[in-house]
């Protein structure tokens, strides 16, 4: 068993859990009409759903921040991966602590770095992690449909639909790909 490959996964799937919940709490809440982040606003979601939302999506950025070099080790090219993997996490981390209608813009810079590198981070575990042919292929597919996403919300932005193909790929990506190479396919490697 790997440790930093099992906190990735632990991460995104917490946070995954976590909107699920805050959306069902949330009332009127629609994924056409609201944004992720109207979850952590405590204007718009209650400062109940705001506190949970917004501490998951804290704990994402600091356990994808504590698992970037661990799980980087696991690629061809481990500081391309481990920073790829580390700037996606700080962008988790300030879209925990700087939630929606933060001043000076903090919340979508977090988001545009979360999404970002989350992207390019998930396109690199595909490409330089030695493995079976569906997850490397998953990694690019998951991590091309996000970047083409992200440039298709900052082109539109509306409707918010249009956020969750930005941010789920890399969540559902990471705790598949966390699992895997977490719980080990046989082959010789070091347990980090």
């Amino acid at each position: 068993m790997r440790i930093y490959p099992l906190v990735l996964a632990i991460g995104s799937l917490q946070f995954i859990i976590i909107v699920f919940i805050a959306q069902a709490l949330y009332p009127g809440y629609s994924v056409w009409a609201n944004y992720i982040s109207d979850l952590g606003n405590s204007a718009k979601a209650g400062p109940f759903i705001a506190a949970i939302f917004n501490s998951s999506a804290a704990a994402l950025g600091l356990m994808v921040l504590a698992s970037s070099y661990g799980v980087g080790a696991l690629t061809r090219r481990r500081a391309l991966s481990t920073a790829l993997l580390a700037l996606a996490g700080a962008g988790a981390l300030g879209v925990g602590l700087f939630p929606e209608g933060s001043p000076y813009g903090l919340h979508t810079l977090s988001s545009l770095i979360a999404f970002l590198f989350g992207g390019l981070a998930v396109i690199a575990l595909g490409l330089l992690t030695e493995g079976p042919a569906w997850l490397r292929w998953l990694g690019v597919v998951m991590g091309a449909l996000t970047l083409v996403s992200l440039a298709l919300y900052i082109a539109l932005g509306e409707p918010p639909i249009v956020e969750r193909p930005v941010a789920y790929p890399v969540l559902v990506y990471a705790v598949i790909y966390g699992l895997y190479e977490g719980f080990g396919d046989g082959r010789k490697r070091p347990i980090f």
